[in-house]
């Protein structure tokens, strides 16, 4: 009875303050070489089968081949999305896949763009001999149709570009993989036309909050894999760099936080759960 009072006096700010101090611990504790070890070693052990699907399938694409990665999304998910693009693109140079980058919403254009360059000069990969810039690709929907019927149509900066690699491309079918990472309705739409009608390997990315909607597709085989949230970004950087506590990217590093923060999501669920039995069911029983 005491602890059912006292589990009754929480209130939203004790949630927030307590929210706060976990973001706050995970935030300053996440550089700590200890805590990076451990918080690597439980994701090491935690891949998510879906992530690990889309690396298997990348990783099994053969050298030469040509892909198409899609970002798009902005400034406000780059959290998420940049390490699942900056992984895609370290996998896809390493085994000397060619790349063409492009995105269909106006604030992914310089990002991917920009990334796909940084990669590129890790691995001393040249731009229209090894990739190819894509830019903003208008349409949304109707560009991905467009990409089944003429590719090179649909990304009218590529049109004209004489990288060798784009000699035989002529539509999405001669793509082997189109990846693409989303903030927004994108993913879906390349599953739902290029996989459904044209057949294309369709995998990607996209933020915590769509993963959901996403599954049905992978365990319908139209979408092969997914790297989902930030959860997803962190398994990619594990499976492509198998990093060293001392050489983690921020998106294992802000693991730490978000297991902090949902962790104590789920314990606060399970208190409301505990007043709702004990009102509702024992309570009344008693009277």
């Amino acid at each position: 009875m005491i602890i059912i009072n006292l589990f009754k006096k929480i209130t939203r700010r004790t949630i927030f303050l307590l929210v706060a101090i976990c973001l706050v611990f995970g935030t300053i504790f996440s550089d700590v070489y200890w805590v990076k070890k451990i918080n690597l070693e439980i994701l090491k052990r935690t891949i998510t089968p879906a992530s690990k699907q889309a690396y298997d399938f990348i990783e099994s694409i053969p050298s030469g081949s040509v892909v198409l990665v899609s970002g798009d999304y902005g400034p406000s998910t780059r959290v998420e999305a940049d390490p699942i693009l900056e992984n895609f693109l370290k996998q896809c140079f390493r085994k000397d896949i060619k790349v063409i980058a492009i995105s269909l919403v106006p604030d992914g254009a310089q990002i991917v763009a920009n990334k796909t360059i940084q990669i590129a000069g890790m691995y001393n990969k040249v731009e229209n001999q090894d990739y190819v810039i894509g830019g903003y690709v208008i349409g949304g929907a109707v560009a991905i149709e467009k990409m089944g019927v003429d590719l090179k149509d649909a990304i009218p900066i590529i049109s004209n570009n004489n990288a060798p690699f784009l000699k035989d491309i002529k539509t999405a079918n001669d793509l082997s993989l189109v990846f693409c990472i989303a903030a927004g309705d994108s993913l879906v739409h390349y599953i739902r036309i290029l996989k459904s009608r044209y057949g294309v390997n369709v995998s990607g990315g996209c933020t915590a909050v769509m993963a959901a909607e996403m599954y049905p597709y992978i365990l319908s085989g139209q979408l092969i894999g997914l790297f989902g949230g930030l959860k997803g970004a962190a398994d990619y950087e594990i499976l492509e760099s198998n990093p060293e506590p001392d050489q983690v990217s921020e998106a294992v590093k802000y693991m730490l936080t978000q297991s902090l923060i949902h962790g104590l999501l789920i314990i606060f669920i399970i208190i409301a759960n505990i007043i709702y039995v004990y009102d509702r069911v024992i309570f009344k029983k008693r009277i």
